[in-house]
Protein backbone atom coordinates (compact mmCIF):
# COMPACT_ATOMS: atom_id res chain seq x y z
CA UNK A 1 0.00 0.00 0.00
CA UNK A 2 1.40 3.29 -1.00
CA UNK A 3 1.93 5.95 1.30
CA UNK A 4 -1.07 8.26 -0.38
CA UNK A 5 -3.44 5.64 0.35
CA UNK A 6 -2.26 4.32 3.48
CA UNK A 7 -2.98 8.16 5.01
CA UNK A 8 -6.19 8.02 3.15
CA UNK A 9 -6.95 4.64 5.02
CA UNK A 10 -6.07 6.13 8.33
CA UNK A 11 -7.53 9.84 8.10
CA UNK A 12 -10.37 7.37 7.06
CA UNK A 13 -10.48 5.74 10.53
CA UNK A 14 -9.87 8.35 12.80
CA UNK A 15 -12.90 10.70 10.99
CA UNK A 16 -15.23 7.92 11.87
CA UNK A 17 -15.45 8.86 15.92
CA UNK A 18 -15.28 12.34 14.97
CA UNK A 19 -18.11 12.24 12.97
CA UNK A 20 -19.71 9.97 15.26
CA UNK A 21 -19.39 12.07 17.95
CA UNK A 22 -20.47 15.38 16.23
CA UNK A 23 -23.55 14.07 14.69
CA UNK A 24 -24.87 12.70 17.63
CA UNK A 25 -23.61 16.10 19.35
CA UNK A 26 -25.40 18.13 17.07
CA UNK A 27 -28.89 15.39 17.52
CA UNK A 28 -28.20 14.32 14.05
CA UNK A 29 -28.16 10.49 14.31
CA UNK A 30 -28.85 9.31 11.18
CA UNK A 31 -26.56 11.72 9.54
CA UNK A 32 -24.10 10.40 12.42
CA UNK A 33 -24.59 6.69 10.34
CA UNK A 34 -24.76 7.38 7.08
CA UNK A 35 -21.20 9.49 7.33
CA UNK A 36 -19.67 6.20 9.13
CA UNK A 37 -20.93 4.54 6.72
CA UNK A 38 -19.53 6.32 3.88
CA UNK A 39 -16.33 6.49 5.80
CA UNK A 40 -16.20 2.85 6.10
CA UNK A 41 -17.02 2.71 2.22
CA UNK A 42 -14.30 4.89 1.01
CA UNK A 43 -11.80 2.90 3.52
CA UNK A 44 -13.25 -0.53 1.87
CA UNK A 45 -12.41 1.08 -1.62
CA UNK A 46 -9.18 2.62 -0.68
CA UNK A 47 -8.22 -0.93 0.47
CA UNK A 48 -9.26 -2.17 -2.82
CA UNK A 49 -7.64 -0.04 -5.40
CA UNK A 50 -4.02 -0.32 -3.04
CA UNK A 51 -4.15 -4.34 -3.11
CA UNK A 52 -5.90 -5.38 -6.22
CA UNK A 53 -5.94 -2.20 -8.31
CA UNK A 54 -9.63 -1.36 -8.15
CA UNK A 55 -11.89 0.34 -6.16
CA UNK A 56 -14.18 -2.29 -5.61
CA UNK A 57 -11.29 -4.54 -5.20
CA UNK A 58 -12.63 -6.01 -1.96
CA UNK A 59 -15.63 -7.83 -4.14
CA UNK A 60 -12.26 -9.59 -5.97
CA UNK A 61 -11.64 -13.20 -4.87
CA UNK A 62 -8.54 -15.55 -5.52
CA UNK A 63 -10.04 -16.55 -9.07
CA UNK A 64 -10.26 -12.90 -9.87
CA UNK A 65 -13.73 -12.63 -10.27
CA UNK A 66 -16.01 -10.84 -8.35
CA UNK A 67 -17.87 -12.65 -5.83
CA UNK A 68 -21.64 -12.58 -4.03
CA UNK A 69 -20.57 -14.11 -0.91
CA UNK A 70 -18.14 -11.70 -0.74
CA UNK A 71 -20.46 -8.64 -1.46
CA UNK A 72 -23.05 -9.64 0.99
CA UNK A 73 -20.98 -9.76 3.47
CA UNK A 74 -19.71 -6.42 3.00
CA UNK A 75 -23.61 -5.29 2.63
CA UNK A 76 -23.79 -6.70 6.06
CA UNK A 77 -20.80 -5.43 7.49
CA UNK A 78 -21.14 -1.87 6.41
CA UNK A 79 -24.90 -1.54 7.59
CA UNK A 80 -23.86 -3.30 11.31
CA UNK A 81 -21.18 -2.02 11.83
CA UNK A 82 -21.40 1.72 11.64
CA UNK A 83 -25.24 1.06 12.88
CA UNK A 84 -24.00 -0.28 16.18
CA UNK A 85 -20.67 2.50 16.58
CA UNK A 86 -23.38 5.60 16.07
CA UNK A 87 -25.86 3.61 18.68
CA UNK A 88 -22.64 3.08 20.99
CA UNK A 89 -21.83 6.85 20.39
CA UNK A 90 -25.24 8.09 20.83
CA UNK A 91 -25.46 6.03 24.32
CA UNK A 92 -22.59 7.07 25.43
CA UNK A 93 -23.38 11.05 25.18
CA UNK A 94 -26.19 10.75 26.51
CA UNK A 95 -24.59 8.80 29.61
CA UNK A 96 -25.97 5.35 29.73
CA UNK A 97 -24.43 2.98 32.17
CA UNK A 98 -23.85 0.56 29.79
CA UNK A 99 -23.22 2.09 26.31
CA UNK A 100 -22.24 -0.91 24.71
CA UNK A 101 -24.66 -3.30 25.64
CA UNK A 102 -26.99 -3.03 22.74
CA UNK A 103 -29.14 -5.79 21.92
CA UNK A 104 -29.41 -8.07 18.86
CA UNK A 105 -32.02 -10.31 17.92
CA UNK A 106 -31.05 -13.54 17.54
CA UNK A 107 -33.01 -13.54 14.07
CA UNK A 108 -30.67 -11.15 13.20
CA UNK A 109 -27.11 -13.28 14.18
CA UNK A 110 -28.66 -16.29 12.35
CA UNK A 111 -29.08 -13.87 9.21
CA UNK A 112 -25.29 -12.48 9.79
CA UNK A 113 -24.69 -16.01 10.06
CA UNK A 114 -26.10 -17.56 6.75
CA UNK A 115 -24.35 -15.02 5.12
CA UNK A 116 -20.77 -15.74 6.97
CA UNK A 117 -20.96 -19.23 5.91
CA UNK A 118 -22.34 -19.07 2.47
CA UNK A 119 -18.58 -16.58 2.04
CA UNK A 120 -16.58 -19.64 4.26
CA UNK A 121 -18.02 -22.61 2.82
CA UNK A 122 -18.47 -21.20 -1.23
CA UNK A 123 -14.13 -22.23 -0.96
CA UNK A 124 -15.07 -25.61 0.42
CA UNK A 125 -17.36 -26.49 -2.12
CA UNK A 126 -15.45 -25.59 -4.86
CA UNK A 127 -12.28 -26.95 -3.74
CA UNK A 128 -12.80 -30.27 -5.10
CA UNK A 129 -13.33 -29.15 -8.35
CA UNK A 130 -10.08 -27.46 -8.70
CA UNK A 131 -8.73 -31.23 -8.84
CA UNK A 132 -10.10 -32.27 -11.83
CA UNK A 133 -9.00 -31.91 -15.42
CA UNK A 134 -10.11 -28.71 -17.26
CA UNK A 135 -12.34 -29.86 -20.46
CA UNK A 136 -10.90 -27.43 -23.21
CA UNK A 137 -13.60 -28.00 -24.98
CA UNK A 138 -16.36 -26.26 -23.23
CA UNK A 139 -13.45 -23.35 -22.16
CA UNK A 140 -13.02 -23.08 -25.70
CA UNK A 141 -17.09 -22.75 -26.06
CA UNK A 142 -17.65 -20.26 -22.94
CA UNK A 143 -14.65 -18.33 -24.05
CA UNK A 144 -16.53 -17.72 -27.25
CA UNK A 145 -19.44 -17.07 -25.94
CA UNK A 146 -18.21 -14.08 -23.52
CA UNK A 147 -16.32 -12.93 -26.81
CA UNK A 148 -19.62 -12.77 -28.82
CA UNK A 149 -20.76 -10.43 -25.15
CA UNK A 150 -17.82 -8.06 -25.66
CA UNK A 151 -16.29 -9.57 -22.82
CA UNK A 152 -12.77 -11.06 -21.93
CA UNK A 153 -12.17 -13.28 -19.23
CA UNK A 154 -12.10 -17.30 -18.59
CA UNK A 155 -7.93 -17.62 -19.92
CA UNK A 156 -6.78 -18.57 -16.27
CA UNK A 157 -9.30 -21.75 -15.51
CA UNK A 158 -8.02 -24.08 -12.27
CA UNK A 159 -9.64 -27.13 -12.90
CA UNK A 160 -13.28 -26.91 -13.91
CA UNK A 161 -13.12 -23.54 -12.71
CA UNK A 162 -13.13 -20.52 -14.79
CA UNK A 163 -10.84 -17.90 -13.69
CA UNK A 164 -9.28 -15.11 -15.01
CA UNK A 165 -5.27 -14.06 -14.78
CA UNK A 166 -6.26 -10.44 -14.41
CA UNK A 167 -8.21 -9.06 -11.26
CA UNK A 168 -8.84 -6.10 -14.23
CA UNK A 169 -11.00 -8.67 -15.72
CA UNK A 170 -13.11 -9.33 -12.95
CA UNK A 171 -16.77 -7.77 -14.14
CA UNK A 172 -20.01 -7.07 -12.02
CA UNK A 173 -21.57 -9.94 -13.76
CA UNK A 174 -19.23 -12.52 -12.55
CA UNK A 175 -21.76 -12.35 -9.42
CA UNK A 176 -24.51 -13.70 -11.41
CA UNK A 177 -22.87 -15.66 -13.40
CA UNK A 178 -21.63 -19.92 -13.19
CA UNK A 179 -18.22 -20.09 -11.80
CA UNK A 180 -17.08 -23.55 -13.81
CA UNK A 181 -16.28 -23.60 -17.53
CA UNK A 182 -19.29 -25.59 -18.59
CA UNK A 183 -21.43 -22.55 -17.20
CA UNK A 184 -19.13 -19.46 -16.98
CA UNK A 185 -21.13 -17.75 -19.77
CA UNK A 186 -24.45 -18.26 -18.53
CA UNK A 187 -26.75 -16.46 -15.90
CA UNK A 188 -26.72 -18.95 -12.80
CA UNK A 189 -30.45 -18.46 -11.06
CA UNK A 190 -29.36 -19.42 -8.00
CA UNK A 191 -27.01 -16.22 -7.59
CA UNK A 192 -29.64 -13.85 -8.96
CA UNK A 193 -32.40 -15.07 -6.43
CA UNK A 194 -29.24 -14.73 -3.61
CA UNK A 195 -28.61 -11.65 -4.58
CA UNK A 196 -32.24 -10.42 -5.21
CA UNK A 197 -33.03 -11.81 -1.12
CA UNK A 198 -29.83 -10.07 0.33
CA UNK A 199 -30.73 -6.70 -1.10
CA UNK A 200 -33.93 -6.79 0.09
CA UNK A 201 -33.84 -7.59 3.16
CA UNK A 202 -30.53 -5.52 3.78
CA UNK A 203 -32.45 -2.64 2.41
CA UNK A 204 -35.19 -3.38 4.14
CA UNK A 205 -33.48 -4.02 7.83
CA UNK A 206 -31.44 -0.44 6.94
CA UNK A 207 -34.60 1.14 6.90
CA UNK A 208 -35.84 -0.08 10.12
CA UNK A 209 -32.46 1.28 11.33
CA UNK A 210 -33.20 4.20 10.10
CA UNK A 211 -36.28 4.43 12.31
CA UNK A 212 -34.59 3.33 15.11
CA UNK A 213 -32.03 6.51 15.30
CA UNK A 214 -35.31 8.67 13.95
CA UNK A 215 -37.33 8.08 16.89
CA UNK A 216 -34.36 7.37 19.49
CA UNK A 217 -35.15 7.20 23.03
CA UNK A 218 -33.81 9.41 25.39
CA UNK A 219 -32.47 6.53 28.03
CA UNK A 220 -30.61 4.95 25.17
CA UNK A 221 -30.36 2.19 22.14
CA UNK A 222 -30.36 -1.07 24.00
CA UNK A 223 -31.73 -2.95 21.38
CA UNK A 224 -31.96 -2.98 17.54
CA UNK A 225 -34.86 -3.78 15.75
CA UNK A 226 -36.28 -7.51 14.93
CA UNK A 227 -36.05 -9.43 11.72
CA UNK A 228 -39.40 -11.79 10.71
CA UNK A 229 -38.86 -15.48 11.58
CA UNK A 230 -40.28 -16.52 8.06
CA UNK A 231 -37.34 -13.10 6.46
CA UNK A 232 -34.87 -15.68 7.95
CA UNK A 233 -36.40 -18.35 6.82
CA UNK A 234 -36.37 -17.66 2.76
CA UNK A 235 -32.39 -16.38 3.39
CA UNK A 236 -31.45 -19.36 4.86
CA UNK A 237 -33.41 -21.45 2.01
CA UNK A 238 -32.22 -19.39 -0.61
CA UNK A 239 -28.48 -19.27 0.69
CA UNK A 240 -29.04 -23.25 0.83
CA UNK A 241 -29.58 -23.53 -3.01
CA UNK A 242 -26.86 -22.05 -3.91
CA UNK A 243 -24.61 -23.68 -2.23
CA UNK A 244 -25.88 -26.86 -3.40
CA UNK A 245 -25.62 -25.47 -6.59
CA UNK A 246 -22.13 -24.75 -5.90
CA UNK A 247 -21.46 -28.72 -4.88
CA UNK A 248 -22.91 -29.67 -8.10
CA UNK A 249 -20.94 -30.15 -11.49
CA UNK A 250 -22.03 -27.90 -14.19
CA UNK A 251 -19.01 -29.42 -16.76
Amino acid sequence: MSKAYTGAAILCVAAIPIVGWWGVSQHSYRPAWLGIAVLMAVFIAIAGKSIIGRWHGVLINERNVMSLARFQMVAWTMVMVSAYLTAAFYNIYIGVDEPLAIGLPKELWLAMGISTASLVGTPMLLAPKKNKDTDEEKLAATQLELARAGQSGGDKPDGQLLGNSDPLMARWGDMVTGDEVGNGAHVDLSKVQMLFFTVAIVAAYAFALWRTFKYAQPDGITDFPALDDSTVALLGISHAGYLTNKAVSHT
